[in-house]
């Protein structure tokens, strides 16, 4: 039933990701969309500089490594984290209360350098697409839901260029 709900909020992220991201609206690269061609820039963006081959739309100025630091959410357990091609995909669970981890992401994504340009709710939970800015490649997804035992929360971030 925990994984489930953790699928769920994957999906659902991975959904507003698709549909409400700017980063996946507004191909810098004309018909990307497979990223397949994103994986030489996002591997000299791993090593510190990030951004100095092809950032048109002005990524690369923010550091993955310290978004995702800044992301990770407080008194949390970590499930697993996947970095690829300049991407991380984190899934936690807390014993923190759905409205406090809330309130941690609303300040959370400010500091980040990071802006909100969807949010979804459904089955008790949220989801933001953020962006570094419009037409932006970095930014992602990130989703709170309460554990299905009543426990705590289950959280997702995926974050980095073209995310």
């Amino acid at each position: 039933m925990r994984w489930s709900r953790y699928l769920l909020a994957l999906a659902l992220a991975m959904l507003v990701v698709a549909c409400g991201s700017p980063a996946a609206t507004d191909g810098g690269d004309g018909n990307g969309g497979d990223g397949s061609q994103e994986s030489e820039p996002a591997e000299t963006s791993g090593d510190g500089d990030g951004g100095d081959g092809g950032g048109d739309t002005g990524s690369g100025s923010l550091d993955l490594d310290r978004t995702f630091e800044i992301l990770t959410p407080p008194n949390s357990t970590e499930l697993s984290k996947t970095s690829a091609q300049g991407v991380i995909f984190a899934a936690w669970e807390s014993d923190e209360s759905f409205e406090s981890l809330r309130s941690f992401y609303e300040d959370a994504i400010d500091e980040a350098g990071l802006q909100i340009f969807s949010t979804t709710e459904a089955q008790g939970g949220v989801a933001w697409a953020v962006a570094e800015s419009e037409g932006s490649s970095f930014g992602g997804a990130i989703s709170i839901f309460p554990a299905s035992d009543g426990s705590g929360s289950q959280i997702s971030v995926t974050i980095g260029e073209g995310a």
